[in-house]
């Protein structure tokens, strides 16, 4: 069986604690079609933890970009059969971008920057006590600077910000962040 058209795909975009997993949960019941929520702490969940030798840090490393390279294709493998698919996902490394500007090529991408407070950040960070400390504000997560919709959760409660998500997708341009960064990546430009 052919699919006519590909997937969608909304990428949530923001720091560790900031709140995409809440918002990815709170989009699902108010988006028209089925979608897909499908995290990368979903796919590194799988990953074995048992290991039978120590593994050196530039093997952690290795194994870290094959998960995040091996993300990326399985959302578009998602999509690239009519699914619809949310990704909870921080573009905290440069190549994280660019990989998905070519592995998405063709697809519909919005992207959503994810907003918090610093001091709310770190206080999600002590009450979770699943990530280090201070994860959340090393990570370089904006600096493609363009976007197609902003949240913000610090005084923001996921459902609501979800709620914007919703409202907004239909309303957006044709023209979306991932075309004109792929735009200004084919010419040479800097994402910025």
């Amino acid at each position: 069986m052919t699919t006519e058209s590909p997937g969608r795909v909304l990428l949530l975009n923001g720091a560790s604690s900031s709140g995409k997993s809440s918002i990815g949960r709170a989009l699902l019941p108010l988006l028209p079609d089925p979608w897909f929520l499908v995290p990368v702490d979903a796919i590194s969940g799988m990953r074995s933890t048992v290991h039978t030798r120590e593994l050196a840090e530039d093997e952690i490393a290795a194994m870290l970009n094959r998960t995040r390279r091996g993300y990326h294709r399985a959302v578009a493998a998602l999509a690239s059969q009519g699914n619809d698919v949310i990704m909870d996902y921080p573009l905290s490394e440069p190549w994280r971008l660019a990989d998905l500007l070519e592995v998405l090529t063709g697809y519909d991408v919005t992207l959503v920057d994810v907003h918090c407070s610093e001091a709310e950040l770190e206080r999600r960070e002590q009450v979770r006590q699943d990530r280090p400390a201070g994860l959340a504000l090393s990570q370089s997560v904006f600096e493609h600077t363009d976007r197609d919709l902003v949240v913000d959760t610090t005084n923001h409660s996921p459902e609501a910000c979800a709620q914007v998500i919703a409202t907004s997708l239909a309303r957006l341009d044709s023209s979306k962040a991932f075309d004109r960064l792929r735009a200004r990546r084919s010419a040479g430009r800097p994402q910025a």
